[in-house]
């Protein structure tokens, strides 16, 4: 579906398609799915990166549980961080949107997490850019939720 769309591409996982904008750039470096949004830096090892990830972690049975989770996961966080809003999502393979604030090396980020529960597995994708380029992204954000086709068989 996406595929077609101008400016996006698929990243095919093994949980299905990833849909991104066909700028950002592949980057597994830490064991997880990721794409960044590329710089005006060529460095990989720049700090820190508008990015979105995508991850599968046991799921705790239901969506209310694992969005409890993930809202506990978000609120452990050092230094800080705050969470926002969670609010049901009922678009794409998501089933909750959570919003929330933290700090990395002097950077105050801002993420937008989706979460799914399908099977036996919480479906994770955390899109996170710096808190001056949050308003211009979050939409983006939405879409890569959106237009995704995940799924986890059970």
């Amino acid at each position: 579906m996406s595929a077609d769309i101008v400016g996006w591409r698929v990243r095919e996982t093994s949980i299905g398609g990833l849909h991104v904008p066909a700028d950002w750039i592949d980057d597994d470096r830490t064991g997880a799915l990721a794409v960044v949004r590329p710089g005006p830096s060529a460095d990989p090892d720049v700090a820190f990166r508008e990015n979105a990830v995508l991850s599968v972690v046991e799921s705790a049975g239901d969506i209310v549980a694992d969005s409890s989770n993930a809202i506990a996961e978000a609120r452990a966080m050092m230094p800080w961080s705050h969470v926002v809003s969670v609010t049901p999502w009922p678009q794409g393979p998501f089933d909750r949107r959570m919003q929330f604030l933290y700090e990395y090396d002097g950077v105050t980020v801002a993420v937008t997490k989706f979460t799914g529960t399908k099977g036996g597995s919480r479906i994770d994708l955390t899109c996170s850019a710096g808190l001056d380029a949050y308003a211009a992204l979050v939409g983006t954000f939405d879409s890569i939720a959106v237009l995704s086709t995940l799924e986890v068989l059970a």
